[in-house]
């Protein structure tokens, strides 16, 4: 598992009582597995890994790798605010079948350096399974220093850097600098969707919430950004950036629960405290996506 291309976020859909809606998370799973991404990654921040308690995220993984059926990668995200909990559900990602683990700083009080790096060591010593390291500072109160993520991709398990920044000229000079630290084979991805759908960072993979939704289409704009074709990537870029900034409005699990929804998934609301995108957003999500559908129909298929 190398964490390369396009590297998509499914929400974890919930039926009307508050419970994982399983045959839901399958289906959309499955239809990932065929859409032209590289790897489906669950329990993210797209997936409410927060509000899931361990049995619940032990039973998502397992449900996502037999879904995906081996035509995809299924890697699964196994932050907690303790490295107990963060350990058993490296176990429970392992005993289900996993390719690959995504691992952020996740605490109550911010970590150290020094924390986070014993926490990296102790995952990398209880299982086998691939890293993804993810920095996530919005979030977590911690931002990796480019020194730190060099010191951990010496470790033979991390194999991966999941970064965001300001801008594209921040996450560019991040990348480049990386480079200069590690001469170990590593992928250095790009999270955050409002600097994918600008079109002007490639990096080494995408990950994304709306792309597990809109997986063809941000398939065929990634291809566009390798590809360096700028016709392709400005037409992808103009009627998918309306639909991601629509979505970050409206906060983001709350959002690509409607986007999921607009899309035919069913996905229920999210879990409590979170409140539900107001359904008057609706249809505004559902014109843009529309929009998105339409020029992939009049550009025919990608190659």
């Amino acid at each position: 598992m190398t964490f390369t291309g396009l590297v998509a976020y499914p929400i974890t859909p919930f039926a009307a009582d508050g419970a994982v809606n399983h045959p839901e998370l399958a289906a959309l799973v499955s239809s990932l597995a065929g859409s032209g991404i590289d790897s489906v990654a669950v329990l993210g921040s797209s997936g409410s890994f927060a509000y899931l308690d361990a049995a619940e995220r032990a039973a998502v993984a397992r449900t996502a790798v037999e879904a995906a059926a081996g035509a995809v990668p299924v890697v699964v995200g196994i932050s907690s605010v303790g490295t107990r909990e963060v350990l058993a559900a490296a176990r429970d990602a392992d005993r289900a079948g996993a390719s690959g683990l995504i691992l952020s700083p996740v605490s109550y009080v911010p970590l150290t350096e020094e924390e986070v790096a014993a926490q990296t060591r102790a995952v990398a010593e209880e299982t086998d399974l691939p890293i993804c390291l993810y920095n996530n500072p919005g979030t977590t109160q911690f931002s990796f220093s480019l020194e730190l993520v060099a010191e951990l991709l010496e470790l033979p398990s991390v194999v991966a850097f999941k970064d965001t920044a300001a801008d594209v000229e921040a996450f560019q000079r991040r990348y480049d600098r990386l480079r200069t630290l590690s001469h170990t084979t590593f992928s250095h991805g790009l999270s955050g969707d409002a600097l994918i759908v600008s079109g002007e960072v490639a990096a080494d993979a995408w990950h994304t919430g709306p792309g597990a939704l809109l997986p063809a289409h941000f398939a065929r704009f990634r291809r566009a950004v390798v590809a360096g074709d700028a016709a392709g990537v400005e037409a992808c870029r103009k009627v998918l950036m309306p639909v991601v900034q629509h979505v970050l409005n409206l906060r983001r699990i709350s959002g690509l629960h409607l986007l999921a929804r607009v899309c035919g998934v069913d996905a229920g609301d999210p879990r409590l405290p979170l409140l539900p995108a107001p359904g008057s957003e609706q249809r505004e999500l559902a014109r843009l996506v529309d929009l998105v559908e339409g020029a992939l129909a009049v550009s025919g298929p990608a190659s």
